[in-house]
């Protein structure tokens, strides 16, 4: 055996000992995420789309109303858990988990505003089967006013809740998104850093520094929510984030926002930074967007003032 053998057959053994050690941290994380079994599938119903399975929840009766979670890896359709027990006494409250989200399927393909925007227009059209008011959350926005825009005949109000910036928005996809998406996309070490990215610290600090304003009214069981609902679906977890870090779901609303016929509605975080920037934007391509701002608030004022969030939503929605 020459030495050039022998120093090839140790470094092969200490690379599948690597790959064999990550492959147990990354299911050690996985598992101990999921542990609690906090989000689970009672009382939910399944949406045979033609991407994936989608899961969703029927509440109440009355006037439709279709809620749209923020398009985040640990986002779900917990976000509007204080907002439903309500708003379902006076209407029929749909909720979804996204595509990659929640206990919906993630299937390993690109994620793109698009799919989201086809997503939005299936599920009214063959499951809500009625004129349906939307309020959505963040980038979500950005495809529920491209769904509008395509079938206005489907849809009554629309309420946006902190929509993200135009210019945001307006990033494509570039060398450095793409190679950080591969690396992200690798089976083992891209596993690992998504781990970190989702980290239960890395969630929590999310909710102190920009979900919530008051980071000491935080209920301790939306860290674990969130930390579950990132982690759910095992190794298929990651691949809406690689899509959100390759900058797929990006989707340029301008030209959506100077055509749409329908009303539109933003409540903003006032203690977001820039939140007045932003609604700016939105004004300037559609002046008759009525906005109001909910004080005290951030990123989920939905969570954090669910009863400002209610009395809007029942201002614009179910005042008819």
């Amino acid at each position: 055996m020459n030495k050039n053998f022998t120093i090839t057959l140790s470094f092969a053994g200490v690379t599948i000992a690597s790959l064999i050690s990550l492959s147990a941290i990354n299911k050690a994380i996985s598992k101990i995420a999921v542990s609690k079994q906090l989000i689970n599938s009672r009382n939910k119903e399944i949406y045979h789309w033609r991407f994936g399975d989608i899961s969703y929840r029927v509440t109440g009766d009355g006037k439709p109303i279709l809620l749209v979670h923020n398009l985040k890896e640990d986002s779900s359709s917990v976000e509007w858990s204080e907002i439903v027990p309500k708003l379902s006494k006076t209407n029929t409250v749909y909720t979804i988990d996204l595509l990659g989200c929640g206990l919906s399927d993630r299937p390993d393909i690109t994620y793109t505003s698009y799919m989201y925007t086809q997503l939005i227009n299936d599920f009214i059209r063959n499951i809500i089967k009625k004129k349906t008011s939307v309020v959505a959350t963040g980038k979500s926005a950005s495809f529920v006013l491209d769904a509008c825009s395509m079938n206005e005949g489907d849809y009554k109000e629309l309420i946006l809740i902190n929509p993200e910036n135009i210019r945001s928005l307006l990033k494509t996809p570039t060398k450095r998104t793409k190679t950080a998406s591969f690396i992200l996309k690798l089976p083992f070490i891209g596993t690992l850093i998504y781990h970190l990215i989702t980290a239960k610290n890395k969630i929590k600090e999310n909710f102190e520094e920009k979900y919530y304003y008051d980071s000491e009214h935080i209920p301790e069981a939306l860290y674990d929510y969130y930390y579950e609902s990132a982690h759910l679906k095992g190794r298929d977890s990651k691949n809406l984030c690689v899509s959100l870090v390759g900058r797929y779901t990006n989707a340029n609303v301008i030209r959506t926002l100077k055509n749409i016929n329908q009303n539109i509605h933003i409540l903003a975080g006032r203690e977001i930074k820039e939140i007045k920037t932003t609604i700016k934007e939105y004004l300037y391509y559609n002046p008759s967007i009525e906005f109001e701002y909910i004080d005290y608030t951030k990123e989920l004022p939905q969570l954090e003032a669910p009863e400002e969030v209610l009395k809007y939503i029942r201002l614009y929605l179910c005042s008819e």
